[in-house]
């Protein structure tokens, strides 16, 4: 019974909860605007790199390619700008969606699938953080 009231009292005394840890993870603000990446930064023939988008970072993940980067202007704006500009360049759009923190806008197309996700959560004014997949179909 003493373990158990011990318990519930070291409960209450400064741990914070996965979900209040998640949320401060969640609304941490980061910078976003970094040098460019130097080099092809592996993304699908034909895909949109519109001079408001600037890739600071490309990875591979298995057979997944990952782009970082930062568009300048606010969220709704780059995601806008994004959809228009996927279905532009001849990619099929598969799933798309805005939300008040974030905005997604899912591609298939020049043998390639993938998603370019947009978050408000830049430090800087009308800058959007940009993480962009792609993997093979």
């Amino acid at each position: 019974m003493l373990a158990v009231a011990l318990g519930f009292v070291a409960a209450g005394c400064g741990g914070e909860t996965k979900e209040e840890e998640s949320a401060g993870e969640e609304g941490a603000r980061i910078t976003c605007r970094a040098d460019a990446f130097d080099g092809d930064p592996g993304l699908p023939t034909n895909f949109p790199t519109p001079g408001e988008f600037t890739v600071t970072e490309s990875t591979l993940e298995g057979p997944t390619r990952v782009g970082v980067g930062y568009w300048e202007s606010g969220l709704e704006e780059a995601y806008r700008e994004w959809k228009e500009q996927v279905e532009e360049a001849g990619f099929n759009l598969t799933f798309d969606e805005l939300e008040d923190r974030d905005a997604e806008v899912a591609y298939e197309g020049s043998g390639r699938t993938g998603i370019v996700q947009l978050k408000d959560k830049c430090e800087e004014d009308e800058v959007t953080y940009v993480r962009i997949t792609s993997r093979p179909e």
